[in-house]
């Protein structure tokens, strides 16, 4: 079971490295919906393609984490470091998925946004599915 989680949540931090690197090198597909909007369609804020590279590379740490981590990868740190590790990962994503900011999360104010829509339907769900993913790896560690 271990490993099928591992799996599913590494398949989720693939995608969205893929698309972050995407982005980050001039793509457009999803472009649109992929930042929170204000009730007009606008973007709160315009992300650089630097910026956007940064979180594509701060996912590929999380997930080369998460394969040292289930593959046992013999690296010198402490096993309960890399739980607690797993465990702070857990708590991030399920803090973006269950967010009470007004514009991400599953509990947003501003729901009727393009970007609104999509975060409800995949983004929220998947960033939970992966913050209950990494504590249960945690936890079974």
């Amino acid at each position: 079971m271990t490993q099928l989680i591992a799996l599913l949540v590494g398949a989720f931090l693939a995608v969205a490295i893929a698309f972050h690197f995407y982005w980050g090198i001039g793509g457009q597909y999803g472009w649109n919906v992929a930042v929170p909007q204000r009730e007009d369609e606008t973007p709160l804020f315009e992300p650089t393609a630097t910026a956007t590279l940064a979180v594509a590379a701060a996912l590929s740490v999380v997930l080369v984490a998460l394969v040292v981590y289930v593959m046992r990868v013999n690296v010198q740190l402490p096993r309960s470091l890399l739980r607690s590790v797993m465990a702070l990962f857990g708590v991030i994503f399920l803090g973006r998925g269950l967010s009470w900011h007004p514009y991400i999360g599953l509990f947003k104010a501003v729901r009727t946004t393009n970007f609104a829509r999509n975060d409800t339907r995949f983004y929220s769900p998947g960033c939970i599915a992966a913050g209950v993913g990494f504590l249960v790896l945690a936890w079974e560690g």
